[in-house]
């Protein structure tokens, strides 16, 4: 240090001879604001030095209460991010195990007075393998000679680095006494040289804290959400039971991927059963003024877009038969992916209709919380007899109405959306009447249908999820107290 302070009194020393001493400093200050502003705004816009950062995105299959803990979950990983030795240092590497755990636990066991205790042994364990699987992957891929250098050789590289540097001191003395100028250049690239490893390992460092919360996190959600299974299962490969047993009584052709499940909601007399044969193309259910369907009537569907889907055509309710109609409704409600409601546009009343769809949200999210509402759609009926009732000349522009027939179609369909409480988006105006050509299936209905097939595949999942994890559940079971008989029988 002395010949540097030597030199700084000297050269101010120089200036102040002749008069540049303000103008120097001046000079300087505006040199060392330049290279703050450009080195911040370099450090603001910088792209990673050594290695792109592992992307690890949500589980778009997560139920609905699973979605909110990931973003929370971003703060967390930015913090701990800025601490250092957490790799190194086993105490602050188990803390942030405990509190990325402890973060999931609470969200899905809020109630318990240990969250973190909230699950079997084996899915701990097969947590943990997964975890360090992923993990795995991501460095060998991302991370150059991972595979080929071993942690020892970081270890012997340090010790060696440390006998270098005090070497290196004591070098260093010798230096500045003989050749200043050189020395200071040495020291000048030293400092670039620690200052581009420390950059270096600081971003590998960051980089794996950062994926291992996500990933910690990820499987934390699986494991306490109910996502994680013992078995390595894909839901929707094959039947579900209901599908099977809806199959067999529509005598359709065997498949062996699970087909998406509709359930027709409506009104005696709303129009069920001429959608159904609107979709179909053909007669396939009776109409009429009476309730056709008493219980649940399966219906299976190919389209072009849609593979295979089950239509489940329901009673309608306020007839003779409510009592049992609810019954068989609930009982369908957790095998079901998309929901259709059929409103008459020409009645003011639907109560009953709002009454339904209410028990349904309920139902969800107090009884079924493992997964999630069904994709709901309203269908507007007899829209045709809508004022002017003589006039007929469709197409209609519903969103932009330019005569007094889609004026009215487009109010039905407003008071449609706020007494179900659904969006405007979800309501679909058509002509199902017998002696008119249907209208707006294949322009409006079928098109929103696959604009939620996302969604609707999602729920799809959950609900196979559950059931194979719940035959999952009972077989390990069975295996259990067949291989405790053969022990009870060996020692006996």
């Amino acid at each position: 240090m002395l010949p540097w302070l030597a030199l700084l009194v000297l050269g101010a020393y120089w200036l102040w001879q002749h008069d540049w001493l303000y103008r120097g400093l001046a000079i300087l200050s505006a040199n060392f604001a330049l290279t703050y502003c450009l080195l911040y705004w370099r450090r603001q816009r910088a792209k990673p030095v050594f290695l792109d950062t592992f992307v690890i995105e949500p589980n778009p299959n997560w139920p609905d209460n699973a979605q909110p803990i990931w973003l929370e979950l971003e703060p967390l990983a930015k913090r701990w991010e800025k601490e250092t030795k957490v790799l190194t240092d086993a105490s602050k590497f188990w803390q942030l195990t405990n509190e990325v755990l402890t973060v999931v636990a609470r969200h899905f066991h809020a109630d318990s007075k240990r969250p973190l205790l909230e699950f079997p042994l084996p899915y701990l364990l097969k947590l943990i393998t997964l975890v360090c699987n992923d993990i795995q992957h991501e460095v060998l891929d991302k991370i150059p000679g991972s595979h080929a250098v071993r942690v020892g050789d970081f270890l012997r590289a340090k010790q060696s680095l440390d006998y270098l540097y005090n070497l290196k001191s004591v070098f260093n003395v010798g230096h500045w006494l003989i050749n200043w100028p050189g020395a200071a250049m040495t020291h000048a690239r030293g400092l670039l040289f620690s200052k581009g490893m420390y950059t270096v390992t600081s971003e590998i460092s960051n980089r794996l804290i950062n994926a291992y919360i996500k990933k910690l996190a990820y499987y934390a959600i699986e494991l306490y959400s109910g996502q994680l299974t013992l078995d390595d299962i894909v839901p929707t490969a094959r039947l579900s039971s209901a599908s099977k047993k809806d199959t067999a009584k529509s005598l359709a052709r065997d498949q062996s991927i699970e087909p998406l499940r509709f359930l027709l909601l409506g009104q005696v007399s709303s129009g069920k059963s001429s959608l159904i044969n609107a979709l179909f193309g053909e007669v396939k259910s009776a109409s009429g003024i009476l309730p056709t369907t008493s219980g649940i009537t399966p219906y299976v569907l190919e389209r072009d877009g849609l593979q295979q889907a089950i239509i489940l055509d329901s009673a309608g309710y306020g007839g003779i038969s409510q009592d049992q109609s609810r019954a068989a409704l609930k009982g369908e409600w957790k095998n079901i992916d998309v929901i259709i409601v059929v409103c008459n546009a020409t009645q003011a009343a639907r109560h009953e209709d709002a009454q339904q769809l209410q028990v349904v949200r309920h139902y969800f999210q107090q009884e079924c919380q493992n997964q999630t509402l069904p994709v709901i759609i309203a269908v507007a009926t007899h829209i045709d007899r809508l004022r002017p009732v003589r006039e007929w000349n469709p197409p209609y522009q519903i969103l932009q109405p330019d005569n007094a027939k889609a004026r009215n179609i487009r109010e039905a369909c407003l008071a449609i959306s706020k007494e179900l409480s659904l969006p405007t988006e979800c309501i679909v105006p058509v002509c199902l009447a017998p002696e008119k050509i249907a209208y707006n299936i294949e322009e409006g209905l079928l098109p929103l249908i696959h604009e939620h097939l996302n969604a609707a595949q999602r729920v799809r999942y959950l609900r196979c999820l559950r059931e194979q994890q719940a035959e999952s559940y009972w077989r390990h079971w069975r295996k259990q107290a067949v291989r405790a008989g053969q022990i009870l029988l060996e020692k006996v």
